[in-house]
């Protein structure tokens, strides 16, 4: 269907009216407004509200790189006297007035041409002598646009409480015109059917339940992209299921898709659902040599939006581009499902991040949004280096890079650093299960879908045996870890002095244990502390219980030498290893694969539309 010229709404002004944006107001207005609604709001006599802020500025530059356009027009009814002025700062922290109307009624303030690299555009609005209201504030551009219609897809593992929450936050009215449909691909023993509102949302939408049994993250995200292909969907919305949705990041998802000018896959920024106000992933860029992914803008991580005004914060106004988007929230064209595939069977880990490379490979790139985001748990706060996951972190990463990456030195010797970091810190079963995945990658990509059924039942059990799991606390007191062991050493000079000291400790005979080894935190549980014991309870991430590590010289020696002379192998073959893998992805990745396999598994309809 030939896109049409239109007005298009792109985003509109939203305040929130309950859950945890209550507890991130800032992120939506700043100054003395009142809250009067999910689109209103009153100025007091004599204040000034601003909407320089997350959810609520205009990315002008974003929509000019995506759509193609070079103006936009905000347009809003006021009741009484006030001025109403269109700010913008540029990427270079220029600030100025592009627009301004007095008049009470409806309104339409244009921006005119973008000048001078403008990145954000936002309303300002000051009352007089009285008070002033506004509402239904948004902001309309001109564009050729097509039809869109988003098919969601939620991977759930025995979270029906939050999935429950997740479920009624995409029955809102707002969203009714833009959902076409909701799949969720229920992976867990405590089913969310029952639990669920029936075949349709609270706003009409289409609700399908599909149990599966446990097949990650990439097996549950690949159903819901295989099923989406056999609907009247044009894109597909990846959704974790633990999140809290802001629903006007998905109407902003829907009206980009529906104006660019090619086929993007679109993606939300993450919120700390700990901290609703701080930043924890503003995009995310590729390490291609390392094979390791950073945040677009490092000093962004873990930072506080209530606190960083966007004129003033110059990383809040540069757009960087991004290799992908994680799944926790990302729009992906239907088109591109066809031509490059679903996931790689991955089961957890990595397979959003090799999805974004392998869908740039293939001419679609990906753009992460500003002012469109979700609250999550950030990743800091989970075990996925300690527990099980490690298997997957490791796996996927050499997978990705064999795919991906010709050159393997330094993946191969970074990756290397953090096995000897596990053995330094008495981490032998994560240590076990790194050269376990190593070994499975070397016995070619047919292991891929081989794993995915019973790679996190054996991650587990391999866990288990080397004594690595977490146990309860079972309300016994904690004993910290003494100051005898030091603060973490400044400086090179004083890392390679502990360096030296915890390598001639791991050297010496393990010591006679106490009764009850010493705790470490979480944060403190690093080589210059952990490196320097003989027993120790270390804090799991969540601080709901521990994992006990033992020094064992021999144990230490043994994964050592393994996991050298596997990375040996995979230098030597790298080529051959590359080429295998690079030629089987398409077919792993393909709908037709995960169809098969699909149905060699249980499967069933909990609920049909």
């Amino acid at each position: 269907m030939a896109a049409e010229l239109r007005s298009l709404v792109a985003q509109r002004i939203v305040l929130p009216q309950g859950g945890i944006g209550l507890d991130a107001v800032a992120l939506y207005v700043r100054g003395g407004a009142e809250i009067d609604g999910r689109r209103s709001f009153r100025v007091p006599a004599g204040s000034t509200a601003s909407f320089a802020t997350y959810f609520n500025a205009f990315p002008a530059a974003v929509w000019a790189s995506v759509v193609g356009i070079d103006r936009a027009v905000l347009r809003l009814h006021a009741e009484g006297e006030g001025i109403h002025r269109l700010r913008a700062v540029t990427a270079d922290g220029v600030v100025s007035t592009l627009a301004e109307g007095r008049d009470s009624g409806t309104l339409s303030l244009a921006t005119g041409p973008f000048r001078d690299g403008v990145a954000w555009v936002w309303l300002e609005s000051t009352a007089a002598d009285q008070p002033v209201r506004v509402s239904d504030a948004e902001w309309r551009i001109e564009a050729r646009t097509r039809g869109v219609r988003i098919a969601v897809s939620i991977t759930t593992m025995n979270r029906v409480d939050d999935c429950a929450l997740l479920l009624a936050a995409l029955g809102d009215h707002e969203l009714a015109g833009v959902l076409d449909g909701v799949v969720v691909v229920d992976q867990g023993s405590d089913p969310i059917a029952p639990h669920t509102p029936g075949p349709v949302l609270s706003n009409g939408v289409a609700l399908r339940v599909i149990e599966q049994e446990n097949l990650g993250g990439s097996g549950g995200f690949s159903r819901g992209m295989v099923e989406a292909l056999d609907t009247a969907a044009t894109h597909t919305l990846l959704l974790d299921d633990d999140v809290r949705i802001e629903p006007e990041s998905i109407r902003r998802l829907h009206a980009l898709a529906a104006a660019a000018v090619d086929e993007p896959l679109l993606g939300a920024q993450m919120l700390s659902m700990l901290d609703p106000t701080v930043l924890h992933s503003m995009g995310e860029q590729m390490d291609r040599r390392r094979m390791w992914w950073h945040g677009t803008e490092p000093e962004l991580s873990a930072a506080d939006l209530s606190r960083l005004p966007i004129e003033t914060t110059p990383a809040l106004r540069r757009f960087r581009p991004v290799d992908f988007n994680g799944w926790w929230m990302c729009l992906i064209p239907m088109s591109v499902i066809r031509r490059v595939g679903a996931s790689l069977p991955y089961f957890i880990k990595w397979d959003d991040a090799e999805y974004g490379l392998r869908a740039a490979e293939a001419g679609h790139r990906t753009v992460t949004v500003p002012g469109t985001a979700l609250w999550h748990v950030p990743w800091t706060s989970k075990d996925d280096g300690l527990d099980w996951q490690a298997y997957f972190q490791l796996r996927n990463r050499i997978v990705t890079a064999l795919v991906h990456e010709r050159r393997p030195r330094r993946v191969l010797s970074s990756t290397w650093t953090q096995d000897l970091n596990h053995l330094l810190c008495l981490q032998y079963g994560s240590a076990r299960l790194r050269n376990t995945a190593l070994q499975d990658v070397l016995s070619g990509p047919e292991h891929l879908f081989d794993t995915l059924r019973d790679g996190r039942s054996r991650a587990q059990r391999i866990l288990a045996e080397s004594g690595q799991a977490v146990r309860a606390d079972e309300g016994r007191p904690r004993v910290e870890a003494g100051a005898a062991l030091g603060a973490p050493p400044r400086g090179a000079a004083a890392q390679l002095r502990r360096l030296a000291r915890v390598l001639l400790h791991q050297l010496a005979p393990v010591g006679r244990t106490s009764s009850r080894p010493a705790a470490v935190s979480r944060a403190s549980g690093k080589w210059w502390q952990l490196g320097l014991m003989d027993e120790a309870e270390l804090r799991s991430a969540t601080g709901a219980g521990y994992f006990l590590l033992r020094r064992s010289r021999r144990e230490a020696w043994h994964l050592f030498r393994r996991s050298a002379w596997l990375r040996a192998r995979l230098w030597l073959g790298w080529r051959t290893l590359a080429r295998r893998y690079r030629s089987a992805a398409p077919e792993l990745a393909g709908a037709e694969s995960w169809r098969r396999f699909y149905a060699g598994g249980a499967r069933t309809d909990a609920q049909g539309s």
